[in-house]
């Protein structure tokens, strides 16, 4: 009987498996479905993100596991904080305590230091026992409140009842530090390192005498960083790592500060620069791991030393920049040479703004030739990032460039070509060159295709534009010309550059350059359209200004009729009417323009000034509704047959009136005529 219990106990069990199996048989097939749902989309995204500029980009990538978000644990959290919190409110409950007791003569001061050197013990004993008890996050808070409340109880002693000196106040807190330092190494808690680090820091401050001088200052920092460094890389640390390194240079700040600026620089500056060189060595031979030591901290690090070093006097300090410079520049050849690639693209960075401060440091009367070396600095950067392809010096380098060559572009003028001035425009254009080649000659990674350069070009051909102005002032602002004069000189100018610009049309590069070219020649043309022809009665100048504007006139003419007949460099999908609606009045407000300042110059009678505006008005009108008809362009014709409403209304009430009977018949033969003329081929039609 027994036997056939446990027979079926078996068989049960036996069920249990199966059916266990078949639930996880049930599960791998799931995650073979979803693999392949995954692979197929992969595909899908490989077919259509097909770049002909990128065919590297093709290759395989991983598809990244979906990682559900973790929900905080409230619980937890709790127990972490709110040992914390209540610890602070026993410190301040103490501490008020304490002061009551003090108030009524009840607590005497030898009393009060004991009992602060009791409650840290009884907090150090209290902590190890919940520890040892797996508790770690309440134990560690009492620990700190131990640390906390011996320094403040040794404060205390020393600096308001003098029971202790200078020099055992110092070792005592030094001793709380230690002990500090010790839990935190055997409890490998982060919180800990920090918090003996904020007391380690404070205890110079809280306890300080005439036998502390500067030396010993800067030697605790010192010895308290190393002590703290060592801690945190032994337990992997990233946060007590980042805490202790600012709390140094936070400590160094405060010490000037509070000694009224009126401290040795040297040996300041020389703490600081201890701390700088160690971080960059250890960083360089890779001692700490990438994702404790990053990157940033050896900018930080770098800036930091850079704000010391300003303490110092001028020639210190521009030595000391061109010993960081020639450091920094010489460690990036290094790993350029060696191949380094973990930290090469960081030394060229850093490298690149060292030199750029040291340029900025020196003290010169000729500001400008800071710009040109900054020019020069950053173009540099710039090409030795392309050429060695690492994008940090690329970066760094634009930056120092484009802030150097916006402050080019904006304050410097020159009004002669033998000035300084201009050559820093020279420079300016020729690094901008140099930094054009480079980017299409090694293009980075960030840019993934050449259409991003080639939009960029526009940039160059902008500062080029101005800079051709800049060099027409010069010769233009010796002449006694007119200032329409010397705007119509300019604009030939512009034509002749524009018209160049135009020829790259067939570049490969050069669409978006003569995207651009079209639109600065169709502002400019406006500029034309408000320009007045200026002049005097003489005639002089009045009719090269003509010229330039007769010729922009012809140019828009040549575009318009290139877009009218698909021999336009770019398809536009515009309709040609509208376009030719707009030609009809910009051809009407120019010729306009001229017929009166010509009849100004000829100093015309005004009967010979209406004649002859009524004649070219009923032209024009004519000329628009032959086009009209021809090009199948109906608005164009509604204007013309408008314009012979308005010629046939001036006709009566203005040209009636103001002309002589024999100007009068002639006007109205001549219109009678050409008018029934021009009707009669309109029917012919």
């Amino acid at each position: 009987m027994e036997e056939h219990k446990k027979i079926v106990q078996r068989v049960s069990d036996l069920e249990a498996e199966v059916r266990i199996l078949k639930q996880e048989l049930e599960l791998l097939k799931g995650d073979k479905i979803i693999g392949q749902k995954n692979a197929e989309r992969l595909t899908a995204k490989k077919e259509y993100s097909f770049d002909v500029d990128e065919p590297a980009l093709l290759t395989e990538q991983k598809v990244p596991a979906i990682r559900k978000k973790k929900e905080m644990d409230f619980e937890k959290q709790l127990r972490i904080w709110l040992p914390r919190v209540f610890m602070f409110i026993l410190l301040l409950g103490v501490l008020w305590g304490l002061k009551v007791g003090m108030e009524y003569g009840i607590i005497t001061g030898v009393v009060r230091i004991a009992l602060g050197y009791i409650a840290s013990a009884g907090l150090y004993f209290l902590g190890m026992r919940y520890i040892k008890r797996k508790k770690n996050g309440f134990g560690l808070t009492l620990l700190g409140g131990c640390i906390a409340l011996g320094i403040l109880t040794t404060f205390a002693a020393y600096y308001l009842y003098g029971y202790f000196n200078f020099i055992i106040a110092f070792f005592v807190g030094i001793a709380y530090i230690v002990v500090g330092l010790y839990l935190s190494l055997q409890t490998k808690s982060e919180t800990l390192t920090i918090f003996s680090a904020i007391a380690g820091f404070l205890l110079p401050f809280l306890i300080q005498g005439q036998a502390g001088t500067a030396v010993q200052f800067c030697l605790y920092l010192l010895l308290l960083f190393a002590s703290l460094f060592y801690v945190s890389l032994r337990n992997q640390h990233k946060y007590s790592f980042y805490a202790t390194f600012l709390l140094f240079h936070l400590s160094l700040a405060a010490y000037v500060v509070l000694g009224g600026f009126e401290v040795p620089e040297n040996i300041i500056v020389a703490t600081a620069l201890i701390q700088h060189i160690v971080l960059l060595a250890i960083y360089l031979k890779g001692y700490i791991a990438r994702q404790v030591f990053t990157e940033t901290l050896v900018y930080t690090n770098f800036v930091f030393a850079l704000g010391w070093i300003k303490l110092l006097e001028y020639t210190q300090e521009i030595i000391m920049f061109g010993i960081f410079a020639t450091i920094y520049s010489t460690l990036a050849l290094f790993a350029i040479v060696r191949k380094k690639s973990k930290v090469r693209g960081v030394l060229c960075a850093v490298a690149i703004f060292a030199i750029s401060v040291l340029i900025l440091a020196f003290q010169t009367d000729e500001m400008y030739v800071k710009v040109m070396l900054l020019l020069f600095n950053g173009a540099i950067g710039i090409w030795v990032g392309l050429y060695y392809k690492v994008v940090r010096p690329v970066i760094t380098g634009g930056l120092v460039y484009v802030f150097t060559a916006y402050a080019t572009f904006i304050a410097v003028d020159f009004t002669s070509l033998l000035t300084i001035q201009h050559i820093v425009w020279i420079v300016f254009l020729l690094t901008m060159f140099a930094i054009y080649y480079s980017f299409y000659r090694w293009r980075p990674v960030f840019v993934r295709t050449v259409i991003h350069l080639d939009q960029s070009l526009v940039v160059g051909q902008l500062v080029f534009l101005v800079y051709l102005y800049k060099v027409m002032n010069v010769f233009l602002l010796g002449l006694n010309i007119s200032g329409q004069t010397m705007i119509h000189i300019q604009l030939a100018i512009l034509a002749l550059a524009l018209g160049a610009f135009y020829t790259i049309r067939k570049w490969q590069h050069g669409r978006y350059i003569t995207h651009a070219t079209i639109i600065e020649f169709l502002l400019a043309s406006f500029i034309v359209l408000g320009t007045g022809l200026g002049g005097d009665r003489l005639g002089n100048i009045f009719y090269f200004n003509l010229f330039v504007q007769i010729i922009y006139v012809l140019l828009l003419i040549y575009l318009f009729v290139s877009i009218v007949k698909d021999k336009f460099y770019l398809l536009l999908k515009v309709k040609t009417s509208a376009l030719a609606v707009c030609m009809q009045i910009i051809s009407f407000i120019f010729l306009n323009k001229w017929y009166f300042s010509i009849v100004w110059i000829n100093n015309w009678s005004t009967e010979w000034i209406l004649l002859v505006h009524t004649f070219w008005l009923f032209g024009f009108a004519f000329l628009s509704i032959s086009l009209g008809s021809k090009m199948q362009w109906k608005a164009v014709k509604v204007l013309g047959v408008v314009l012979i409403g308005a010629c046939i209304i001036k006709l009566f009430l203005v040209d009636l009136y103001s002309v002589s009977i024999i100007i009068r018949s002639i006007l109205f033969i001549v219109v009678g005529v050409a008018g029934l003329l021009y009707s009669r081929t309109l029917w012919k039609e």
